[in-house]
């Protein structure tokens, strides 16, 4: 089954202020891209047809993504230096 793969900040915090679990978080290219399973893509629709949702729990998963937006690009960034240091071999 494939997951459900979205860039966009305020969707990913829609669906996890729904309850979707969060699989991954990864770079894909310059953004970062979340990972949620299939089953997330159903209430995507309701996201476009403004369903509510609390705002508590929407601001809390908005606040959680952003921090780990900044975790990820941190990581990526230390991990892009890291194979370039040890790749790079001058002679």
């Amino acid at each position: 089954m494939t997951p459900y793969r979205t860039s966009e900040l305020e969707l990913a915090s829609f669906l996890k202020a729904r309850g979707h679990k969060l699989l991954d978080a990864r770079m894909s290219g310059r953004v970062v891209t979340f990972e949620f399973a299939q089953t997330a893509a159903e209430d995507v629709d309701a996201y476009f047809a403004g369903i509510e949702v609390s705002a508590r729990e929407l601001f809390e998963a908005h606040r959680s993504l952003r921090a780990l937006i900044q975790q990820v690009r941190e990581y990526s960034s230390q991990i892009g230096s890291e194979k370039t240091r040890n790749e790079y071999h001058p002679r």
